[in-house]
């Protein structure tokens, strides 16, 4: 692949008599000679079953790494193409997905912590106790405990 290496950008970019310019993200022009294959080559030509086999496995392996990725606490992309590669391998050697999906799930996510479930407890008949700390407590007087007292 070659880059353009002109003071001026080229005069076109795309595909113009077997050649083809073009422009990546670092702002520089490539140029490169325009290829046999196409599209229509690829999807139907028997040559590239393999390739066609290929992709319809990575498509899967990336929507179960995709899933199993989001569930993840703490985001690292190389896991992410950890899992993708695992599921790749595990459907080339003819696993199903929902069978890949259980095995990657068990592998990468934390196992779920278990669910205790306790009844609520309702008091009644308790009028709340009111707790003031800014005042010293004082004890009532015995006078006023013989009248509160019942009897």
């Amino acid at each position: 692949m070659a880059r353009w290496c002109g003071q001026k950008p080229p005069p076109f970019t795309g595909t113009k008599d077997g050649v083809t310019v073009y422009r990546l993200k670092d702002e520089q022009y490539y140029v490169r000679l325009q290829s046999s294959i196409t599209g229509k080559r690829i999807k139907k030509d028997p040559a590239f079953k393999g390739f066609r086999n290929s992709s319809v496995r990575l498509s899967a392996a990336s929507r179960i790494g995709s899933i199993i990725y989001q569930q993840l606490p703490v985001k690292k992309h190389t896991i992410y193409r950890e899992i993708t590669g695992k599921a790749i391998l595990l459907l080339k050697a003819g696993e199903k997905e929902d069978v890949i999906m259980a095995r990657l799930t068990m592998e990468y996510l934390p196992a779920p912590a278990p669910v205790i479930k306790a009844k609520p407890v309702i008091r009644k008949n308790r009028s709340p106790k009111l707790l003031i700390l800014n005042k010293p407590y004082k004890t009532p007087s015995v006078s006023k405990i013989c009248r509160a007292a019942p009897g």
